[in-house]
């Protein structure tokens, strides 16, 4: 039976409430039944979001509620606490779409296991992925680690990488933003969510030679043992400065099979520990800190912890393993490491102050497009001059690309009523509230435009009901470029619609519909209606303006 959570709404009445994630969750859920180690205390919520939309709704309620934060993957590279957590740790597991994009480029959402990755490509006869083949993790991680094995490392494939920002921003990072080196990534000092990566593969192969080659992969890992009791694989991290890996230095130093409680240092290979049966992450953390610090005293190797403690830590156990913490302030002698955002909300990263223009959502359309939404001024300036440019909606084709078809026969610009029977790219704005009011506007690569106004799904807004541009030319701009086209909209006309933009939240949804009834969303949805209905404003991703 789950026990409720509640808050205090009125000190005064002292009346209590059941506050509810915006998403599917399990209350005082056993982290250890996810996690690799089979080790960790209750968390109060263990949400599991569906979509990138839910997931920004998700992080948007845990800071407004002050709740501490975490990040779960597969779980195979985390050590959870002990002791409960009382915040909110979210999982990607059901953020499972991908999406193949030209011959040799696909896109996955963060929570793709790497074992299907490589048997897909293998299914497909694609070469490049094979090292991925029982690399326990799901994509989501293996980027935010810039996982390596077998001569295979994910910044190589990586074209893209797709992040939520602690501000609620979903956006597009290029390689050379998120892969800093071995092991190493922007993301483990931005705070930003994996929701999605892009992955373009060097080329064609045997299907049978791909399988071959897995499954030398498998009898590697076999042989070293890394199955036989739940592990998170390496401890550390090589330090290549000095000539040897990890594992030989705890070998050379007399480690292997070195117990402490329920954890062991594997015979077969010594940067491994194992969870030998009742194990506690106290006892992993005590016999890491004995192998760091016998390395850096005998062997002169300063080594930099893999695992990623999650959770309340001793601060001496964090400290022998050289992991990072912020001090709780309740209990000095503990410390918290690995969250997102820490109790009461403070994220553990220093974010810079708010510049414009800002990036709200940004990301693929069309299989040969992108599209972005931008916040073009604060909230304080476009209220002090509510008929400048506010938002910025812009779709970028590919060179070359003519994705957008059919084209209307009708002079660039105009205003068309039934645009939606060509090739158009699409934006939806809501209220954010869930309440069934929004603004879809389409637009063509020449400028030919239409905007609509809904009270509900479908459901035109009184004094919107026929179709003309005179509602609107006052607060939106068309903007055409080489290989770009969107438009702007001033404050004003947003405001007007929305009765107010009061708590500073709107919507964001995008679309395309070209020829052949062939359709596309981003963000995109989990388990879309078929046919594609994209007037669902519940589903929109909402998103705080600053």
């Amino acid at each position: 039976m789950f026990r409720l959570s509640f808050r205090v709404v009125s000190f005064a009445k002292m009346v209590m409430v059941p506050i509810t994630p915006p998403c599917h969750c399990f209350r005082d859920f056993p982290i250890s039944e996810k996690a690799y180690y089979g080790i960790g205390g209750e968390v109060r919520f263990f949400c599991t979001p569906s979509s990138v939309a839910e997931l920004g709704k998700l992080v948007s309620w845990v800071r407004s509620e002050g709740m501490p934060l975490a990040m779960l993957g597969l779980g195979s590279n985390m050590l959870f606490s002990d002791i409960n957590f009382p915040g909110v740790i979210l999982s990607t597991e059901r953020m499972l779409q991908f999406r193949q994009v030209s011959e040799l480029e696909f896109f996955f959402e963060a929570g793709v296991e790497n074992t299907v990755v490589a048997e897909t490509m293998r299914h497909l006869g694609i070469a490049g992925a094979a090292w991925l083949y029982r690399l326990p993790g799901r994509i989501g991680g293996t980027v935010r680690m810039n996982s390596r094995c077998f001569g295979g490392e994910i910044s190589s494939l990586a074209s893209a990488v797709q992040v939520l920002t602690l501000e609620g921003s979903l956006v597009v990072r290029r390689p050379e933003e998120v892969f800093l080196g071995y092991k190493h990534t922007s993301l483990m000092h931005t705070g930003e969510i994996v929701t999605g990566v892009m992955l373009r593969f060097p080329g064609k192969a045997d299907p049978d030679a791909i399988g071959a080659e897995m499954l030398d992969h498998e009898s590697e890992r076999l042989r070293k043992r890394h199955f036989d009791f739940p592990s998170c694989g390496s401890t550390f991290k090589n330090n290549h400065e000095c000539g040897k890996p990890s594992g030989m230095i705890f070998e050379e130093l007399g480690f292997s099979g070195a117990r402490e409680g329920g954890a062991v240092v594997g015979e077969h290979h010594a940067n491994f520990i194992f969870n030998t049966g009742g194990a506690s992450a106290c006892d992993v953390l005590k016999i890491a800190g004995n192998m760091r610090s016998a390395a850096l005293k005998e062997a002169g190797v300063k080594l930099e912890l893999e695992v990623e403690c999650t959770g309340l830590f001793p601060r001496n156990l964090l400290d022998a393993c050289g992991s990072p913490y912020q001090v709780d302030r309740d209990d000095s002698s503990k410390g918290w490491s690995g969250l997102l955002l820490y109790p009461n909300g403070v994220s553990g990263i220093k974010h810079a102050t708010a510049a414009f223009p800002r990036i709200l959502i940004e990301g693929p359309l069309a299989s040969a497009a992108r599209v972005s939404v931008t916040q073009l001024i604060s909230l304080h300036e476009a209220r002090l001059q509510p008929d400048k440019p506010f938002l910025s909606w812009s779709t970028a084709l590919k060179p070359g690309e003519h994705v957008f078809l059919p084209v209307p026969e009708a002079p660039r610009g105009a205003f068309i009523d039934g645009l939606w029977n060509y090739g158009v790219s699409e934006l939806f704005i809501g209220n954010g509230k869930d309440e069934g009011r929004y603004l879809e506007f389409e637009m063509t690569p020449a400028g030919q435009w239409v905007a609509l106004a809904f009270d509900g799904a479908r459901k035109r807004a009184e004094g919107y009901e026929v179709l003309t541009p005179e509602p609107w030319v006052d607060g939106l701009r068309l903007q055409t470029l080489e290989g770009s086209f969107g438009m702007s909209f001033s404050f004003s006309l947003l405001e007007k619609f929305f009765d107010g933009i009061g708590d500073g939240v709107l919507s964001l949804q995008c679309a395309s519909s070209i020829e052949g009834g062939t359709t596309d969303l981003f963000p995109s949805w989990h388990n879309a209606p078929v046919p594609a209905d994209f007037h669902c404003p519940e589903r929109f991703f909402s998103i705080a303006l600053s």
